[in-house]
């Protein structure tokens, strides 16, 4: 019952839902930098501030 399991499993493959395409790894790597730019320019603005009362917040934008 174990092999049976075991060969179901490795030809069923999960499949992506209706509607999801497969991101590729360049289009993984534009996002990442994207978001990295957006957070950076944040945390830039942020600190141009010199806001003292969210110093929680200023950890995350060293």
């Amino acid at each position: 019952m174990r092999g049976l399991a075991i060969n179901f499993a490795s030809t069923h493959q999960a499949e992506n839902p209706r509607g999801f395409s497969e991101v590729g790894e360049s289009k993984q790597l534009l996002i990442a930098i994207v978001v990295f730019s957006f957070f950076y320019s944040v945390c830039k603005i942020f600190n141009s501030f010199n806001f003292s009362t969210f110093s929680s917040l200023k950890l995350l934008c060293l």
